[in-house]
């Protein structure tokens, strides 16, 4: 029988309820499950840093994480980008997703990979966004609308897990939106993704378990502090758009030309072993927040962001598991300290203005990355980090590591409008 009850234009208040309620039951499990992830991340990484040999053992543990896909019947090549363009097809997010890629990124930063767990967090919420909202049979709350999608469900568990593992309500909300190109589907349901996002975001607080970033002070108003913006900005364009052609094209190359996962996660672990000891490059393993917190501290080599940035693009690359997003923040803050050490500006300032900077255009997430830099490091930082990662966003190609933004979809479906339109004009002619 259909649910009866209205309000108003044809609100259906029972419906409205079950959002609601789902809302709050995604924000607990996200919650949950950001918890579980930071726990298990954190101890794989005190582990690694107590026994250095685990470099050793990461093709080995690369090889498990694949096979482990396997068992849980999960494809062995899913990863953040693939997952993103599921939902933007409303692809169904298999539930085995969550344990997957949590003992997936716990091997890998057991063996040092240079992976995050913040891509990992969208991966769960996903996968038990899509879980958790079976039960509550959700249907329209206004008639005549669609039919509930499956990708709604998924992108308010990835808002609720993200909000709660970085504490950014806002951007995590902003960052959904925007990997879903701001879909009708989902963009209409933003109450509901904010409100799960701010019920993690309070759990998770009151636990004080996430990935907690420093703030930094924000200095007084300067023109030179307006040109650091613009150049932090512009060396944050340029990189972001390196790091998104070399991962997608080393994740393109290793998944056309080898066959096996299997193999490929080997080699990959043997590659990023061997760079690591021949350089001595130990202290960029992991999820970089060490690096990220020195270089909100004022303190980072010169070309020490490439070299995170290619260690990342290896591990991800050749197929290990985790994420990519505390990765890119580290090699954005990296990038802005060394400028300001160049220059002679507030290098802490400069890495809060790379971290959002090359955020935004390595993820062509520019709203999700001025949300989140402004919960991160304060409001009175939002005006610098516009700028910056205004011009980093229009500095910068237009390939991000989850595909393309949704400023191209835009501009896309405008040009076939007008395309339509003139087609349409030349048939009345």
């Amino acid at each position: 029988m259909e649910e009866r009850g209205s309000a108003g234009d044809g609100v259906n208040l029972p419906q409205a309820a079950r959002h609601v309620l789902f809302a709050l039951a995604v924000g607990v499990v996200g919650a949950a499950a950001s918890i579980a992830l930071s726990l298990s991340v954190d101890l794989a990484a005190r582990l690694q840093a107590r026994f250095p040999w685990l470099l050793l053992l990461l093709p080995a543990l690369g090889a498990a994480s694949v096979l482990l896909y396997r068992a849980l019947k999960l494809p062995a090549r899913l990863a953040t980008d693939t997952m993103v363009d599921r939902l933007r097809r409303n692809d169904r997010v298999p539930p085995a997703l969550a344990p997957g890629i949590l003992a997936g990124t716990f091997l890998t930063v057991l063996g040092g990979g240079s992976v995050g767990k913040e891509a990992a967090a969208l991966q769960m919420g996903a996968s038990l966004g899509a879980l958790v909202g079976r039960p509550f049979k959700l249907a329209p709350i206004r008639a005549g609308r669609p039919a509930i999608p499956r990708g709604y469900a998924a992108a308010a568990g990835m808002a609720a897990c993200f909000g709660a593992l970085f504490f950014a309500p806002l951007g995590s909300t902003a960052f959904v939106l925007e990997l879903a190109r701001f879909d009708r589907a989902v963009a209409r349901h933003v109450p509901t993704l904010l409100l799960a996002s701010l019920a993690a975001f309070a759990l998770a607080r009151i636990t004080g378990i996430g990935d907690v970033i420093p703030r930094v002070d924000v200095p007084a108003f300067s023109w030179p502090l307006v040109a650091q913006c613009v150049l932090v900005g512009l060396a944050c364009g340029a990189a972001g758009t390196v790091f998104g052609v070399a991962l997608r094209g080393a994740r393109r190359i290793v998944r056309s030309h080898v066959g096996r996962p299997v193999l490929a996660a080997v080699a990959g672990g043997l590659l990023f072993a061997g760079m690591v000891l021949a350089f001595g490059w130990q202290g960029f393993e992991g999820t970089g927040m060490p690096l990220l917190r020195g270089a909100l501290a004022g303190h980072a080599g010169g070309a020490d962001f490439a070299v995170k940035a290619g260690l990342t693009v290896l591990a991800l690359g050749f197929g290990l598991k985790g994420g990519e997003i505390m990765p890119m923040f580290t090699v954005g803050a990296l990038l802005g300290c060394a400028l300001g050490g160049l220059t002679g500006a507030s290098a802490p300032f400069s890495a809060a203005l790379g971290l959002a900077a090359f955020f935004a255009a390595a993820s062509r997430c520019p709203l999700a990355a001025l949300f989140m830099g402004a919960e991160i490091f304060g409001l009175a930082a939002a005006p610098y980090l516009a700028l910056a990662v205004a011009v980093a966003f229009a500095g910068s190609r237009d390939v991000g590591v989850f595909g393309r933004g949704a400023a191209s979809e835009f501009a896309r479906l405008r040009a076939r409008a007008r395309d339509e339109g003139r087609r349409r004009e030349g048939r009345k002619r």
